[in-house]
């Protein structure tokens, strides 16, 4: 039997233009089922805005993730952009490794699906997406996934702000000739935190206390601005890494960086007991206490009197007598003090008759008590 007879038929039974007609049909079904898995459901386009914490990321990540970049899921016709970066340094416990924490804002290109349970819900590339969901974004620089903590209808931006502090900091010798106004925490092409003001105190060592004004880059978590994991609240510790040394300290002040109160001279009587002759007859006026070319106090005078002694004689007697070669010596000093609404301070500390204080003149340290304040 011929392929096709005289009339066109199929082996005789099927003629030739139907035959060709329900081939199309076909390839035109098979092509729709085709096209329709590439589209995924008949869901509705929608865009919503996610907070991903990527967690510690190594630096080429750092150095490359910025706002603009974008991943393409292939088949599914969905993208997720950045629109927003925060870079924070790794929290101080040790306990997080070394690496920066990054944060993004992106802008996630879904859809709306009918879902039997709970509804309308939004999808990115056939799966669900909420806060908690894993959303992996993928680039030809980079390849990083992190954790939703927020989807939102908008916003393509996060809630990055600089907040100022005042960090109470002790501070080592090399540290001290280092640290200076405008040195800054770098990380990768990100500027963190910027010191603005430092004041330096003598504590009776070879250290320094340093009261450290700060303006961070922080990212706000419940109406709490953190940095590096923490919290940024009074008593908070924080580390910063500048490019020559490493500070640590506790937060005293948020919203400032400078101490509080007015800057005034506080004349006061020290005294200073049971004095070696050595160090009694290196005491005169015009004595200061110097840092870094600053003056935080001035000796206006210097009295001196034997110092006086406790002994007991043999019969059992207890005696007041003076020292053979000891002094007491009281200094009147003109201090630069903070007149705050809680009293004087003077070296960041509460300035009151009965306090100890230190003071630093040239190469002799003293610690004596407070008996008089002007």
């Amino acid at each position: 039997m011929p392929l096709i007879d005289d009339d066109g038929n199929l082996f005789g039974v099927v003629n030739v233009i139907d035959a060709l007609a329900v081939v199309l049909l076909v390839a035109v079904l098979v092509a729709g089922v085709a096209f329709v898995g590439v589209l995924g459901t008949d869901g509705e386009p929608e865009t919503r805005y996610a907070t991903v914490d990527l967690g510690p990321q190594p630096d080429y990540v750092v150095d490359r993730i910025a706002a603009g970049d974008t991943t393409t899921v292939d088949g599914s016709g969905h993208n997720a952009t950045v629109t927003d970066v925060y870079v924070t340094p790794p929290p101080g416990d040790g306990e997080n490794g070394t690496q920066p924490r990054v944060t993004v804002r992106v802008a996630v290109n879904g859809e709306l699906v009918d879902d039997a349970r709970d509804g309308s819900v939004f999808e990115f590339a056939g799966t669900r997406l909420r806060s908690g969901s894993t959303l992996e974004f993928e680039t030809e620089e980079y390849v990083t996934d992190g954790e939703v903590t927020s989807l939102d209808h908008d916003g393509d931006s996060l809630q990055i702000a600089e907040t100022a502090v005042l960090l109470d900091a002790t501070v080592s010798g090399t540290t001290t000739g280092e640290i200076e106004p405008g040195d800054a925490v770098q990380i990768g092409s990100h500027t963190v935190a910027t010191v603005t003001d430092l004041q330096l105190y003598p504590n009776g060592t070879d250290e320094r206390r340093a009261l450290v004004g700060v303006e961070l880059v922080t990212l706000e978590r419940a109406t709490t601005p953190t940095f590096g994991g923490t919290s940024v609240s009074i008593d908070s510790e924080l580390e910063l890494h500048p490019a020559d040394y490493d500070l640590t300290g506790d937060v005293v002040r948020r919203g400032a960086t400078v101490e509080a109160g007015e800057t005034t001279t506080t004349v006061a009587e020290i005294e200073l007991r049971n004095v070696r002759p050595s160090v009694a007859n290196e005491l005169e006026s015009g004595m200061t206490e110097t840092v870094r070319g600053e003056t935080l106090a001035t000796v206006t005078s210097v009295e001196q009197t034997p110092a006086e002694i406790v002994t007991e004689s043999e019969d059992g007697g207890i005696h007041l007598r003076e020292h053979p070669t000891n002094k007491d010596v009281t200094l009147t000093v003109e201090l630069r003090t903070q007149d705050t609404q809680s009293g004087l301070r003077f070296h960041g500390e509460s300035l009151r008759v009965g306090n100890s204080i230190v003071l630093d003149l040239d190469t002799t340290y003293l610690e004596g008590d407070v008996t008089r304040i002007e």
